[in-house]
């Protein structure tokens, strides 16, 4: 039987120990099971600007997560710095992960923090990454490697001034590499590059494609020949980080492109669900090939006082039905249970009634069927639907765990259709204090495409947390017609509206929306 996630992983990460840890070329899905599971248990994480940001959420709460990595115009910490900060944290009893982009010993540095590791006595692991080397060229469908084409490849670093004097490469020997040439940080430099290598012998007509941002969905090709490549990167302004491939398999890249031929390449679009939820959205937007910006605006935790949802618990049998108006309601529901040590046996007899395909979607991951679905995601709906069902008992009261926030909607509707109900706080929606670093600016200036507006909640505290509001050209996608309304209420457009009220229906409308513009 094949092993689970948990045990692909391996043990927890270690107090006292360093584990130098390759994160991949940055798409949340090249990330290993075994690093994952590292992230998910360290206490202090060092990371760098390539390293992937979302594996990073994986971290707990409590984890210290300190960037070291270089950007073009800043470097947080020298290598000796990164090195003593590591062994440091690890000697405190940190369980400590040296998150590196690519893989930690592929021009990763990370032989030099294994190596300073081993000096001061500190145990260490090394959790190798996908190399964005074979990586980037596969995504933009190129093969390192083809019967006929190369027989080989190898890897090269680009960073060192071809002019320089501090040890550079050998391009004119290098000429002569039977195979491909994977040059990692040569953009600034590649006019050298291709200088050298032509130099050596090489045609200027050998193919050259330069993969950026390789495997995310802002992925960005720039193919040419070896003589003009220089000339078409500062013409296009094509910048890193980058990898160029140098070699006969870079053609291979008109005809096997895949990775970008997906309907929603290059849109980028705002997840603005909680933590719990956006990964389900988040993921579905990349399988079509979405560049998602995740940015949570509520958190949902337990109600200030339990108690009245506990009485309800304890007495289910005086009810009727459950009418559930949301995922986190079934959530609270089934939390609820569990934490008086019961399951869903104890809802037996009752009837549940939900809010749309959503709601019952996640009632359905606990093996119950919903007995009643309004057809559209909206209290007012779930009131309707249960009025008008003749065989809906009336003889019992109906209970609705809802959030402090809810609305009196659903209570009043069945109200005044003749229904006992009991309505009580199941949890809470508590805003965001601040939207990640940027987003506030992206939306305001219009470098987002679109925003997934899956709850009046959300997008009211998106627009709370946007001080210099959201721009015309974003497209505010609704759920279902009461986030419509919502958006509407706060001066905004809704472009356009889900058919079908739930995350599927969401990111259908997503797609109709961005593909038509």
């Amino acid at each position: 039987m094949m092993a689970g996630i948990e045990e692909l992983g391996g043990t927890p990460a270690v107090p006292g120990t360093v584990y130098l840890v390759g994160s991949g070329p940055g798409a949340p899905g090249l990330v290993t099971a075994r690093a994952a599971k590292l992230l998910a248990t360290a206490t202090f994480v060092a990371y760098d600007r390539l390293a992937s940001a979302e594996a990073r959420a994986l971290c707990p709460p409590e984890c210290e997560q300190v960037f070291v990595g270089k950007r073009p115009d800043y470097h947080a910490l020298k290598q000796e710095g990164i090195n003593d900060l590591i062994v440091q944290k690890a000697q405190e009893g940190h369980a400590v992960v040296r998150f590196k982009g690519g893989d930690p010993f592929v021009f990763g540095r990370g032989s030099e923090e294994a190596l300073a590791c081993l000096e001061a006595g500190v145990p260490f692991e090394v959790v190798p990454g996908i190399s964005s080397s074979v990586a980037a060229p596969a995504f933009a469908g190129i093969p390192v490697t083809h019967r006929g084409l190369a027989h080989g490849f190898a890897v090269i670093t680009g960073h060192e001034d071809p002019d320089g004097q501090d040890d550079p490469v050998n391009w004119p020997n290098l000429a002569t590499f039977p195979g491909t040439l994977c040059v990692l940080m040569g953009v600034a430099h590649l006019e050298q590059i291709a200088n050298g290598l032509m130099r050596g012998g090489k045609s200027a007509d050998t193919p050259v494609a330069l993969v950026r941002w390789g495997t995310l969905s802002r992925q960005a090709v720039l193919r040419s020949t070896l003589g003009e490549v220089a000339h078409e990167v500062a013409r296009t302004g094509f910048r890193p980080p980058a990898v160029t491939v140098i070699g006969p398999v870079a053609a291979l890249a008109d005809q096997l492109t895949w990775f970008t031929d997906r309907p929603l390449h290059g849109r980028r679009v705002l997840v603005p669900r909680t933590r719990q939820d956006s990964s389900v959205v988040s993921m579905k937007l990349r399988a079509l090939g979405a560049d998602v910006v995740i940015a949570p605006t509520i958190q949902i935790l337990p109600a200030l006082n339990p108690e009245p949802m506990r009485r309800a618990l304890h007495s289910l049998s005086t009810y009727g039905a459950i009418a559930l108006t949301s995922r986190n309601a079934v959530r609270a529901l089934f939390n609820g249970l569990a934490d008086e040590g019961f399951d869903g046996r104890a809802l037996a007899g009752l009837r549940l009634v939900v809010v749309g395909p959503g709601t019952a979607e996640e009632l359905a991951t606990h093996s119950i069927m919903a007995d009643l679905i309004a057809p559209r995601a909206t209290a007012e709906a779930l009131a309707r639907a249960i009025s008008n069902d003749p065989d809906f008992p009336r003889d019992k009261p109906v209970l609705a765990p809802l959030a402090d926030i809810a609305g009196p909607t659903l209570a009043e509707g069945l109200r005044e259709n003749g229904f006992e109900v009991h309505d009580v706080e199941a949890y809470r929606t508590v805003p965001a204090y601040e939207l990640p670093p940027g987003v506030a600016e992206d939306l305001a200036k219009g470098r987002i495409d679109a925003v997934a507006c899956s709850s009046s909640s959300t997008i009211r505290n998106l627009v709370a947390l946007s001080p210099d509001g959201i721009a015309a050209s974003v497209k505010l996608v609704a759920i279902g017609p009461s986030t419509a309304a919502t958006i509407e209420d706060l001066g905004y457009q809704p472009a356009a509206i889900a058919h079908r009220h739930d995350v599927d229906g969401l990111v259908a409308a997503l797609i109709e929306t961005l593909t038509s513009a």
